[in-house]
């Protein structure tokens, strides 16, 4: 036997970080008891597989750890195979029934002032207010999805329950060991009007003693969330998030959790430009543009809209007053169309899912 590898600290993140996740799917296979939760657990296998391949396909990514990659990657594979298995026996019509009931693993992107908080919030309501589970979590560093939920406004990160240091972790922090991710949502998100959980990442904001700027409640919370989101494998919630304005991150694969991405896009060029740089950093995922804020102006060219929201002079109001949207302009024309995007995503047993907007030229 040759002599044990020595980790770094980032190598020995990362095996804790695939600890973890075994421990999720160990859990999940516990408390299946159904067709639904049986393909749950093969969709969260291949979402962490997903996320692991990032760290696979560069040689350079954790070298140390690398044979514990390759082992955690088969490991994954494993649980899909018996999640398959369960349902090899189940009729088409049950099975799609099944799939189609599954909880919403929804990203909104966006340049920002496009319209993702209004976008994210609104949805967000919409799918509680139908009897659901729903977790929203903000990934932006500017004050925005709480207010929109109907909350007070939110500055500080996840709270010291939900967090632990640990030196191989982005700014030294990660997500508790101590409960599996669906614990600190229920646990610790605070609670918005129709019952939607909120964690936020932390605003960055003015130092309160002396001169410069205090990033320290973003800096704890900011990988804390991403494997919070990513780790939620639960059959019956819907998980929404408002990542931050432009292309950061996405390329740093924040929305890794997702299936679906909601690409919101305002009438300006910049806004279309913004778009164009996102959508092939998404292109693993079913997207969907939405045109928001237009009036009569016509797509951007090579960015085909699924969905148009028209420009609302009522929600513009709203907005402005830092109220909720869906409290305080329900029937507007912007909230009514996002009402229909709602549905989509709620489509009932037997019709699929969104599906993408045909490839978009960059």
């Amino acid at each position: 036997m040759g002599e044990p590898i020595e980790l770094n600290k980032r190598e020995a993140w990362a095996v804790q970080c695939m600890d973890r996740q075994l421990v999720v799917m160990e859990d999940l296979v516990a408390r299946a008891a159904d067709i639904r939760s049986w393909l749950a657990l093969e969709r969260q296998a291949n979402s962490y597989a997903r996320h692991l391949g990032t760290w696979l396909a560069k040689e350079s990514i954790f070298p140390a750890a690398r044979d514990r990659m390759r082992q955690h990657q088969s490991d994954l594979a494993g649980y899909a195979q018996r999640a398959c298995d369960e349902v090899a026996g189940v009729d088409p019509d049950s099975l799609e029934a099944a799939r189609a009931a599954l909880g919403v693993r929804l990203a909104v992107i966006g340049k920002g002032g496009a319209g993702k908080t209004v976008t994210s919030s609104t949805l967000a309501r919409l799918f509680a207010q139908n009897g659901r589970k729903v977790f929203a979590a903000d990934l932006d560093v500017n004050p925005g999805l709480a207010i929109s939920l109907g909350l007070p406004a939110s500055e500080g990160g996840l709270p010291d329950g939900a967090i632990e240091e640990h030196p191989g972790s982005l700014y030294g922090w990660q997500l508790t060991g101590d409960m599996t991710p669906i614990e600190v949502v229920e646990k610790f998100a605070a609670v918005a009007p129709d019952d939607v959980r909120f964690l936020g990442l932390g605003k960055i904001g003015p130092a309160s003693e002396g001169a410069g700027t205090d990033k320290s409640a973003a800096k704890q919370s900011v990988a804390a969330l991403v494997h919070l989101l990513l780790g939620i494998g639960e059959p019956d919630w819907d998980v929404i998030a408002d990542l931050e304005a432009g292309p950061t991150t996405p390329f740093e694969r924040y929305h890794a959790f997702s299936e679906d991405v909601v690409v919101v896009v305002g009438p300006a060029w910049r806004s279309a430009m913004t778009a164009r740089r996102l959508l092939p950093m998404v292109e693993d995922r079913r997207s969907i543009i939405v045109s928001n804020r237009f009036r009569d102006e016509p797509d951007h060219p090579g960015l085909a809209a699924r969905f148009r929201i028209p420009f609302d002079p009522e929600l513009a109001e709203v907005e402005r007053q830092g109220l909720a949207p869906l409290d305080a302009c329900p029937d507007s024309p912007a909230i009514v169309a996002l009402t229909r995007l709602a549905s989509l995503f709620m489509a009932p047993p037997g019709r699929r899912r969104p599906t993408s907007n045909q490839e978009v030229p960059v």
